[in-house]
């Protein structure tokens, strides 16, 4: 392996490595730390709350968030899943990097990494057992498993459109 080489894998094994110290970082605060709440309450109206949401009613984990009952519940429940989405994404796309550079197939890459998300997004929600008013749940990691998944069909649908209009200069 190149010095270049060598170069970006510790960097991809950095980037990997600091992307699941911050999942456990988050998953270990407690509820109240990490609630944005009193944020919205103070930047927002209700009515104003209620025309930025969308109207509809989401049922997850036994809970119900509606607009009309508390749009600041949604708004916050929106933005935790879509974190959710968007952290777990940026980790299966850092578990690619760092598998690409031994050469693997593709199949074995993306395999691979979304086994590192499942492994991770289970192991996160074991860690939220411990942590002071939180509530582990299974439906979690599917939404790990889904950012995971989004996440590489991004980044392979990327790479084979660069691929594709770079062979034709």
């Amino acid at each position: 392996m190149t010095v270049k080489k060598s170069w970006i894998l510790g960097a991809a094994l950095l980037l990997l490595f600091c992307v699941i110290a911050a999942i456990f970082a988050l998953s270990s605060q407690s509820y109240n730390t990490q609630t944005i709440q009193p944020l919205l309450h103070r930047t927002l109206s209700v009515d104003k709350a209620e025309r930025i949401v969308p109207n509809l009613d989401i049922r997850y984990d036994g809970k119900e968030y509606r607009r009309d009952v508390n749009p600041f519940g949604l708004i916050e429940f929106l933005l935790r899943k879509g974190a959710h989405l968007f952290v777990y994404g940026v980790l299966a796309g850092a578990a690619a990097l760092v598998l690409r550079m031994f050469r693997l197939r593709t199949s074995v890459v993306v395999g691979l990494s979304l086994l590192t998300v499942l492994l991770v997004a289970i192991l996160d929600e074991w860690n939220q057992r411990y942590s002071t008013a939180r509530t582990p749940t299974y439906q979690d990691v599917l939404v790990d498993l889904t950012g995971g998944m989004l996440s590489l069909a991004v980044c392979y649908g990327i790479s084979r459109l660069y691929r594709r209009f770079s062979r034709g200069r």
